[in-house]
């Protein structure tokens, strides 16, 4: 078995190492800005929001307020920036200049005394304030033409970094969804799966929500904008699970599919370092590998597939009273996803992970099935959780499910 570990584990120091692609940028965002028909053909390339040529480093000037704007290229950002982009100016006197900054011309910003207002002639408003009559009291908001409604209903108020296509957070529920981390940025997690049984539990006892419950905590640091690091704590068998994720591509113009890698490894009885009488614990490592494919249709629709590899999952410090396919130490999954975004910020999710060799876990022989119901906030998203399966880390999720589902709730919150 220890050759088998330090085999997995050479190749993902080997993937790590030998990336020769640039640094992971969002090539989704340049092709928008390519895309916008009054942009200025002088400008192109990674350095149109970052500071080097190569991208992925930290945001110029128009990158941070791109960034501000919602990610979207707007009549306003047109405006402030004019020499990324060429449009109409009328220069009315020294201290007046009007923008035709809105290709659909619907919108113009006034610039005067080194101020710019958004003007939007089709609501009549100045920076989202309704006009009024001259000699009448101030009017409410204005009605919304149901064309614009509905464009307004299509942006959804979320950070990209926050959500992958129809899926929000990072997982779909213990699947990772291969979103990616910029540098410098956090992203924190609490995880919970209630013991007792929902349909036997019923409405008196709350599905499940009364129960003791197998609680995770966790966290992951952008290094670099491909690179991430994370570790996650688990009170089921005290276990802790170091992992990180090369990101290779993200779905856009210049590829079809979001592809990671992750690996890393789980240490039962935190790592076996110490014990509650501090002597050493019986040790279990169980490092494991992840590939996540990730393709999405028209941001509704999204799918997921993993190919989980995980080695010395066999657990050989318990005594189990049934174990299944205990003839083999090592596990071959594969993880299948789906998500339907039904809102701006709310979807249904749901994957199913079968074991396709080796080793099938104890107590009961059952492939994991779980949905989720996610909903997002611009960094923060909450996640109901309805699942086969208590285990919350990497490589228990491979090999471990039940026959009888459990409530739960995954939670996310991202920082930068």
């Amino acid at each position: 078995m220890t050759r088998h570990v330090a085999c997995a584990l050479r190749l993902v120091v080997i993937f790590f190492l030998s990336g020769s692609a640039p640094i992971f940028g969002m090539p989704q965002f340049l092709q928008m800005f390519r895309s916008d028909p009054f942009r200025n053909p002088a400008f192109d390339g990674c350095n149109t929001c970052h500071m080097s040529p190569e991208g992925g480093d930290a945001r110029n000037t128009f990158g941070q307020a791109f960034e501000n704007a919602g990610e979207r290229i707007t009549t306003l950002l047109r405006a402030q920036f004019p020499d990324r982009f060429i449009y109409p100016v009328s220069k009315v006197s020294e201290t007046l200049t009007i923008h035709f900054s809105d290709p659909n011309n619907k919108q113009i910003v006034v610039e005067t005394g080194g101020m710019k207002h958004l003007v939007d002639v089709e609501r009549k408003t100045v920076n989202d304030t309704p006009a009024a009559l001259a000699s009448g009291p101030a009017p409410g908001p204005t009605a919304v033409p149901a064309t614009q409604a509905a464009e307004r209903q299509s942006a959804i108020p979320v950070d990209p970094y926050a959500r992958e296509g129809a899926f929000f957070g990072s997982n779909l529920v213990n699947l990772p969804d291969g979103k990616p981390m910029r540098a410098g940025s956090w992203e924190f997690f609490v995880g919970h799966r209630f013991y007792q049984d929902i349909k036997a539990e019923g409405l008196a006892g709350l599905f499940g929500f009364d129960s003791v419950a197998t609680v995770a905590y966790g966290v992951r640091a952008g290094i670099t904008d491909r690179l991430n690091v994370g570790v996650l704590r688990t009170n089921d068998f005290r276990t802790i699970s170091l992992n990180s994720a090369f990101q290779v591509s993200r779905q856009g113009a210049s590829s079809p599919v979001t592809l990671q890698l992750r690996g890393g490894v789980d240490g039962k009885q935190n790592f076996g370092l110490y014990s509650k009488d501090n002597n050493p614990a019986p040790r279990q490592y169980s490092p494991f590998i992840q590939l996540v494919t990730t393709r999405t249709f028209r941001d509704r629709v999204s799918f997921t597939a993993i190919p989980i590899f995980a080695f010395n999952s066999r657990d050989e410090t318990q005594q189990f009273q049934r174990t299944f396919g205990s003839e083999h130490n090592n596990t071959v999954s594969l993880g299948i996803g789906t998500g339907i975004r039904f809102l701006p910020t709310v979807s249904l999710v749901g994957e199913y992970i079968p074991r396709l060799w080796g080793y099938r876990g104890e107590g009961t022989d059952y492939n994991s099935v779980s949905i989720g119901l996610q909903k997002s906030t611009f960094r923060h998203t909450f996640t109901l959780v309805f699942a086969r399966q208590l285990v919350l880390t990497p490589v228990a999720a491979a090999y471990q499910g039940h026959d009888k589902f459990h409530i739960g709730f995954n939670i996310y919150r991202k920082l930068r």
